[in-house]
């Protein structure tokens, strides 16, 4: 959503990744999170392709971001995650990053990873206003 500025949870969501950008804390993502977000706003939002890569490369070029990849405990701590929870695998996984980086919080939209954050003891913080979120569709845009 932070690099959708068509997507109706851009603006809430760039309010809480902006001061990160500022270097009022560190901002840790993965790689590889990164192409797949390149996809979601490719296959899925529709947004263009020379679209989706400028924004992409763009973030992609901020000195100040952490990166973290994981190892096979990080893979192992995310199975866990899903089993305790009963939530999806790849969604346990982006929490279980944010474990291996030594995170202190998970910035998402998606309601159903507070349970996750929790059990991996990381504060949550969705920025969508519940009234916003409910007009979500598959591509933000409304239902």
């Amino acid at each position: 959503m932070f690099l959708d500025e068509g997507h109706a949870g851009h603006a809430y969501m760039r309010s809480a990744v902006d001061p990160g950008l500022r270097g009022e804390f560190q901002l840790l993502l993965s790689a590889s999170l990164m192409v797949r977000a390149r996809w979601v706003l490719v296959s899925r939002w529709g947004v263009a392709e020379r679209d989706a890569d400028a924004a992409l490369e763009s973030f992609a070029r901020i000195r100040s971001l952490i990166y973290t990849g994981g190892d096979g405990t990080t893979v192992a701590h995310a199975l866990e995650l899903a089993g305790g929870t009963r939530h999806d695998v790849y969604d346990c996984f982006v929490v279980a990053l944010a474990a291996y980086g030594d995170a202190t919080h998970v910035i998402t939209a998606d309601t159903g990873l507070s349970r996750v954050c929790d059990a991996a003891g990381l504060a949550y913080e969705n920025p969508i206003p519940p009234r916003v979120l409910r007009g979500f569709g598959v591509a933000g845009r409304g239902s």
